[in-house]
């Protein structure tokens, strides 16, 4: 593969890829931009597609058969359930690395607002680019969520439910135990860790990954996030995974409570991420990057 296809690097900038800064920004490539913003789009779409469709297979599957235990008197059958806690944690680290191994190797790879504004501030995208990959990824986790819809509409209808426990299938909402401020740190943690751990995985002087690994690992990052703080609030960490999906479930029939829900929460997972990543990557450049030995740098860099 020539140079501007290795995984995890766009065209014109360096994404999840080698800690190298821009030191010039050509003007956008219209053709460029828009391959790139297709992958994006595409990346995004499969990482709610998947990781949307894992949640809605396991509340579709547990409440039906609580559902028809109740009618028929019986004790449910928990064999049936479709899913729990860890298989949602799974598979949206699964979700992830195959949204990744379809997009890096023409945008980058980052499906997630924040973490292109992190890479933008790191140098690694120019600002001008940001708009049209941010733009991209909140129009393809709106078509995912509206997948995830179209294939289980008969479970959902057979539920009659439009509360904010089905509306949670493709949003995050805080448990009830959350306030705001609480709720705004463990997002602003869990995509602080996320931002740490990619800035990890893909500095070439510290133990980079395989480029072919590196969607496996980011992946298993995002899942292992989700298994240790996610229960709070869902695990966002991404403004777009969960703004978009929010909008179409008010579309949907779920109405303005998706948005008045808690106290206006929908804000946080809006904010809190882009705070958490920005403060990961600044976290990891200023402690580890730039500690570096230059000698090692340079030879390296040769």
């Amino acid at each position: 593969m020539g140079e501007n296809s290795r995984l995890f690097q766009s065209d014109e900038a360096e994404s999840y890829g080698d800690n190298v800064s821009l030191t010039t920004e050509a003007p956008v490539d219209r053709k460029s931009i828009i391959r790139e913003a297709c992958a994006e789009f595409l990346g995004t779409m499969i990482l709610v597609l998947i990781g949307d469709g894992v949640v809605c297979q396991t509340v579709v599957s547990q409440s039906l058969e609580l559902m028809n235990a109740q009618k028929k008197e019986i004790d449910p059958d928990l064999s049936s359930y479709a899913g729990d806690w860890s298989t949602i944690s799974m598979g949206y680290g699964i979700a992830l690395m195959i949204g990744l191994y379809i997009s890096a190797g023409v945008s980058g790879g980052h499906l997630n607002p924040a973490v292109t504004v992190a890479m933008c501030r790191h140098k690694k995208l120019p600002w001008k680019k940001a708009p049209y990959y941010i733009g991209a990824q909140f129009a393809g986790a709106f078509v995912g969520a509206l997948l995830v819809y179209i294939d289980y509409y008969v479970g959902l209808k057979e539920l009659d439910s439009w509360e904010i426990g089905t509306a949670g299938i493709f949003a995050t909402y805080p448990k009830e135990h959350m306030g705001l401020m609480s709720g705004f740190f463990d997002e602003l943690l869990g995509s602080f860790l996320l931002l740490l751990g990619i800035f990890a995985i893909t500095d070439k002087f510290n133990n980079e990954a395989e480029n072919g690994l590196k969607p496996v690992v980011i992946g298993l990052l995002l899942s292992g996030i989700a298994l240790s703080f996610g229960y709070n609030t869902g695990f966002a960490l991404n403004p777009a995974r969960d703004f978009s999906p929010r909008l179409f479930t008010a579309m949907a029939g779920w109405g303005g409570q998706v948005f008045t829900y808690a106290n206006g929460y929908f804000l946080v997972p809006i904010t809190a991420p882009f705070i958490g990543a920005l403060a990961g990557a600044e976290v990891y450049t200023y402690l580890i990057s730039r500690h570096h030995p230059p000698a090692y740098v340079s030879s390296e860099s040769a």
